[in-house]
This record gives C-alpha cells, sequence and structure tokens, in this order.
C-alpha cells in the first residue's frame, strides 16, 4: 500500500449526545455501541425494516458525546430519521461543522481522535479540526484494494442489502447484540439463504464505465460500481460468476476484457 493522507470532504459528522445516547443507537444501528470503547470507532449501518441500508457509517464514542461519520449525501437524512425514532430519549442530535475525516497509511499527529479502520486495520482513520484539503483520488483506490465499498462513492441509499455490499464480511453487523431496525431480514438472510450477490473487485487495462453489465460468454454475472486508474468495485452474482469462462468475461457494450477478484475476507478462492 502507498502512502497516502487524504481529508474526505464529502464526509459529514453527526453529533449524538444525552443520557441516552449509546443505549439508543444501540437500538436501532447494526453494530453495538455500548460495548465501544472511547476514543474507537465502529463500522455499521441504519437499515429500513425491509433490510436495505438506508446508511452506511462509522460509529466514534469519546467521553461524552457520539459521532456518525457518514456520506454528506444522507447526512440530512439520518439526522430526520433518528430524530423521527428516538421518540422521548434522552438524546440531542446536531451537525458537527468544525470536525473533519481524513484517512491516512500512517498514524496522523494532532488529530482529534484516530484509530485503525474497523475493516482494514492498515489504513488510519481520523476526526481532525484542520481545514478539508481537496481529494486526490488515492483513498478510492484504496478501498478498491481492500474492496471496501461505500455508500455514496459506489452504491446509493436503500438500493442494497448489507450482504450484496459485504456488510456482514467486514464487521458491519453484530448478529448477537440484540434487535436493530432490520434485524429480522438481515438474520433470515445470514442464517437461511445463500448469499449470491456480492462485491468484488474488477481490474482491467481499459476504461469501464459505471453501470456497465459485466458478461461471461453469454451471460450477465454483475454490474460495476465504480472504477478508476484501471481497477474498481462490482456487483457480482457468485453463483454465475463460477460457471463463467474467465476468458470471456467484458463489460458493456465494448465487450472490455476485464477479472474479477473474490475479496479475501470472503474466504473464497480468488476469481
Amino acid at each position: 500500500m502507498t502512502n497516502f493522507n487524504e481529508t474526505l470532504n464529502d464526509r459529514r459528522l453527526l453529533q449524538v449526545s444525552g443520557s441516552e445516547a449509546a443505549s439508543f443507537l444501540n437500538r436501532v444501528l447494526t453494530n453495538n455501541t455500548e460495548t465501544l470503547d472511547v476514543g474507537t470507532c465502529q463500522f455499521g449501518a441504519l437499515l429500513t425494516p425491509q433490510g436495505k441500508i438506508i446508511a452506511d457509517l462509522f460509529l466514534w464514542r469519546t467521553e461524552h458525546v457520539l459521532f456518525l461519520d457518514v456520506h454528506e449525501s444522507i447526512a440530512d437524512t439520518l439526522k430526520k430519521r433518528l430524530t423521527m425514532l428516538k421518540l422521548r430519549a434522552d438524546v440531542s442530535i446536531a451537525v458537527k461543522d468544525d470536525l473533519f475525516v481524513a484517512v491516512s497509511s500512517d498514524e496522523p499527529e494532532n488529530a482529534y481522535i484516530s484509530t485503525n479502520d474497523p475493516r482494514a486495520g492498515s489504513v488510519w482513520r481520523s476526526l481532525v479540526s484542520n481545514t478539508p484539503s481537496s481529494q486526490d483520488g488515492a483513498w478510492d483506490i484504496i478501498r478498491f484494494e481492500h474492496a471496501l465499498p461505500e455508500l455514496g462513492r459506489d452504491f446509493g441509499s436503500q438500493e442494497v442489502f448489507p450482504a450484496d455490499v459485504n456488510m456482514d464480511a467486514i464487521g458491519g453487523i453484530d448478529y448477537k447484540k440484540g434487535c436493530f431496525v432490520g434485524q429480522e431480514v438481515a438474520s433470515r438472510m445470514k442464517r437461511k439463504t445463500e448469499v449470491r450477490k456480492r462485491t468484488c473487485r474488477i481490474t482491467s487495462s481499459e476504461p469501464i464505465e459505471v453501470g456497465s453489465d459485466i458478461v461471461g460468454g453469454t451471460t450477465t454475472i454483475g454490474s460495476v460500481m465504480n472504477f478508476a486508474d484501471g481497477q474498481g468495485l462490482a456487483l457480482i452474482r457468485l453463483d454465475r460468476l463460477a460457471k463463467a469462462d474467465a476468458n470471456t468475461r467484458s463489460a458493456g457494450d465494448t465487450e472490455t476484457p476485464i477479472a474479477v477478484h473474490i475479496p479475501s475476507y470472503l474466504s473464497e478462492t480468488q476469481t
């Protein structure tokens, strides 16, 4: 992994405070907010009752408040949804506009909070108070290499289930913590069905258009979610991938040759 240090200008922070903040979030989010140590963060999501992802997020805990680190496109919607769900709980939710999210290959200095990304331990994720710098695209390349899909960059709100974007395999769901919104559907998908769709890394020597189909022979096996600098992410039907001829995989009408790589964290052989 190359050295990088990038402020993520498309992230926003929601500050959640009050005596019932942790217990409230624990009731609605997919991760366990009550066991989270001060000074660390956890990956998770808020789901619809039907089990689709409204917002994926990082939950940060300090001694006095919790922060939700989310994509800017969903920040207002998430704030409204949580405000509706809290009912009479002693919880306040506000936008925190004097802290920013940064990612880096080395532990940063003078960060408000800094910890290893819970999905990829080699990456540092931090909350910083400096003015955001311009994004140079390094983070997308790192995400592609680690197969880490994110809402706002690779998929939209209420478009996919957690398993579609590998959330269950990268620590985004705690199935043992008790109830959360959408738990029934998420648990049923985990225990009673074979997961057929997964997000995989793709590579190609030629440009690929986002949204184009990926074809193996005459069968559509997936679609491109994001692509840049020779690699990207795609939503793949694993059952169809297993039957496709590796030499005939292509994307879109141009039949661009591509390779599909199943993430190692899915405990599958790279294809």
